[in-house]
C-alpha cells in the first residue's frame, strides 16, 4: 500500500499546528503539546491517528491518514452545556 510522504505530513502538521493558537489554543498548553506529540510520531512514519482530545469548551476530533490524497485534520465541535 502507499502511503503518504514524510513531507506531505510535516507539511499538514505544521498547518494544523498554526490554526491551534488563531482559534484560542495557546502553544504553551497542556492539550497543545498532547497533539504537537502525537503529530510528530505520525510525521516519523506513524500508524494512522484517530482520536478525540478534550479541549474544555469543545471536542477536538483529530485524524491523521497515512493514504495519499487524504488531508490530516483537527475538527473542533462545541460541548453542548
Amino acid at each position: 500500500m502507499e502511503v503518504k510522504s514524510k513531507g506531505e505530513r510535516l507539511k499538514e502538521t505544521v498547518t494544523l499546528l498554526k490554526k491551534l493558537p488563531e482559534v484560542g489554543v495557546p502553544a504553551s498548553s497542556y492539550i497543545y503539546e498532547q497533539i504537537k506529540q502525537e503529530m510528530s510520531t505520525w510525521v516519523s512514519d506513524g500508524p494512522v491517528f484517530d482520536e478525540r482530545f478534550d479541549f474544555g469548551s469543545h471536542w477536538g476530533d483529530l485524524r491523521l491518514p497515512v493514504k495519499p490524497g487524504q488531508v490530516a485534520s483537527l475538527n473542533l465541535v462545541a460541548k453542548r452545556k
